[in-house]
């Protein structure tokens, strides 16, 4: 708890050097922030070019965005989060044919014991997992990542997307349900109901 009020003090430092100006405390900024932007990306997207492209963007809009930035009771990543999100969201609406993702390749069996089979198995579950996470809808796939990804509170997720806490939480439980039901298919039925 105290780890994370430093930051958002030291946050709250840098944005005010940034805004008066100071492009290294948003350098600074920067650094801090991208690799949970990038992966917030990149599981909303599935794709490392397009991950790549929307934290680019995301903090290009923050740098143009700085001086008009208002905290208000909000860490600043949750801000970046936003955008990261809006700019993902006008991206797919810019598709016109399908999606465009792609499975994570690196997801590893987590734990003591380790052995090949585990870890294979482990990998097909993640990758099954995530490939129905990407048929949610956006807004539940955006809630799905921001809870299980970012490792977001309601009340933080619900800030980000302007939402209430209790809209949050029906998002939540309706995309369990969903992934649930489609998790319990056997194999040979996904095909014929998807």
């Amino acid at each position: 708890m105290l780890r994370s009020v430093l930051a958002e003090t030291d946050d709250q430092q840098l944005i005010s050097l940034a805004v008066a100006g100071n492009r290294e405390a948003f350098g600074r900024l920067y650094e801090r922030h991208k690799p949970r932007i990038f992966r917030h990306a990149y599981f909303l997207t599935g794709d490392f070019s397009l991950a790549e492209d929307l934290t680019a963007q995301t903090f290009l809009k923050a740098f143009q965005a700085i001086s008009r930035y208002e905290p208000r009771g909000v860490p600043f990543v949750a801000w970046l989060l936003r955008i990261t999100a809006n700019l993902t969201i006008n991206y797919r609406k810019s598709l016109k044919n399908g999606e465009h993702t792609q499975l994570p390749e690196a997801l590893e069996a987590e734990g003591e014991e380790y052995s090949p089979e585990g870890s294979f198995e482990h990998k097909a579950d993640s990758e099954r997992v995530w490939r129905e996470v990407r048929h949610l809808s956006s807004e539940q796939r955006q809630v799905i990542v921001m809870r299980f990804v970012d490792d977001l509170s309601y009340q933080e997720i619900a800030q980000i997307l302007g939402k209430s806490v209790g809209a949050v939480r029906v998002i939540h439980f309706r995309a369990l349900v969903n992934l649930r039901h489609v998790l319990d298919l056997p194999a040979w039925k996904q095909t014929r109901a998807g």
